[in-house]
């Protein structure tokens, strides 16, 4: 058999097709000529129907590229799939046609990525199976922090079945995201993803978000309360004056304007993911007018809102919904199973 090289960045093709059998009877025409990438495949038909229903139909069934439909009158028997890439596809022949030793034992995430994505498409995760736990040890400590990396992993982790490392990253994206993941994105809205996930993850943050911002709309209105209802002020009088509600105020806003969140905007509007905006809204030193007035002292550090902020901050933070749902876990359970099968 021709050697192939596996890289995504070049495919060593040889002039002659790649013989996964010596006696195979389908030749596949891998890839488009016009992008400089279109290699010939010779391999067993009937082991390629065996390993995958979606093979089995295609060459089988009433499909254009079946037996009966392209060897009539013809010597060679070609089936062009000009979707697939070469390397995942050389993958998936020696797994399915017995070349095990040619199996690498490490794929980076982009090369993992386009494996699972194909065996996805043609039914036939399970013929992984063998090695998953390899191949998953390194994805977690190669997962770039770019949103791509972030999202490839998600996807390997769903389809070979790794729920853990699933939700860890879900809840990365979540939380690192400095944007939607679901917008105006090409290259993100050509990437195959779970059902759901990225619409949850997207939901969530702007709600967070919302929740943070609001903390804050909250506390100015409390500040800005007119005498006749309660006042923020432990020690506010009826109709008594608001220089510690006024210190707090300016204090906040400063600090707020410092951390580009004043005026408070809209979560869409936000640009940073929801880490940042812990850290900086938890970060804000408020000042207050501290000890005032003749013995014995008023103290008004206690009106200091900081500790509240910091509380309803750190309590959404711990609240937040997971995006993992319940119909997240019960498809990854069905997943394993197929894996097992």
């Amino acid at each position: 058999m021709s050697p192939i090289t596996l890289s995504r960045e070049t495919i060593a093709m040889p002039a002659q097709p790649i013989k996964f059998d010596p006696h195979g009877d389908v030749k596949l025409q891998v890839g488009r000529l016009e992008d400089s990438g279109q290699i010939l495949f010779t391999a067993c038909s009937r082991t390629l129907a065996r390993v995958s229903p979606v093979f089995e139909r295609m060459l089988f069934g009433n499909f254009a590229e079946s037996k009966s439909n392209t060897t009539s009158g013809k010597k060679e028997w070609i089936v062009k799939l000009p979707a697939d890439k070469a390397v995942p596809l050389a993958v998936f022949m020696y797994i399915s046609h017995g070349h095990l030793h040619r199996v690498p034992k490490t794929l980076p995430i982009d090369e993992l990525y386009d494996l699972t994505t194909l065996t996805n498409y043609y039914d036939s995760t399970r013929i992984l199976g063998p090695w998953i736990h390899s191949w998953m040890e390194s994805v977690e400590e190669d997962v770039r922090d770019s949103r791509t990396s972030l999202s490839k992993a998600l996807w390997i982790s769903w389809e070979l079945g790794h729920s853990d490392l699933f939700e860890r990253i879900a809840h990365k994206m979540l939380m690192e995201a400095d944007g939607p993941y679901g917008a105006d994105d090409p290259t993100f809205q050509d990437l195959s993803m779970p059902p759901e996930i990225i619409e949850r993850i997207d939901a969530i943050r702007l709600d967070t978000i919302q929740a943070i911002l609001d903390i804050f709309q909250d506390m100015v209105e409390h500040l800005v309360v007119v005498d006749e209802k309660p006042r923020w002020c432990h020690h506010a009088e009826w109709m008594g004056h608001h220089r510690c509600e006024s210190m707090i105020l300016g204090s906040m806003t400063l600090c707020l304007v410092r951390a580009g969140l004043w005026p408070l905007p809209h979560p869409e509007d936000i640009e940073i993911s929801i880490i940042a905006l812990y850290r900086k809204t938890t970060s804000l030193i408020i000042h207050d007018i501290g000890k005032v007035g003749e013995k014995p002292l008023i103290d008004h550090r206690k009106c200091n809102p900081g500790p509240f902020i910091l509380s309803q901050v750190s309590k959404i933070i711990n609240e937040m919904e997971s995006p993992v749902t319940d119909i997240h876990q019960k498809l990854m359970e069905e997943q394993i199973q197929r894996l097992h099968q």
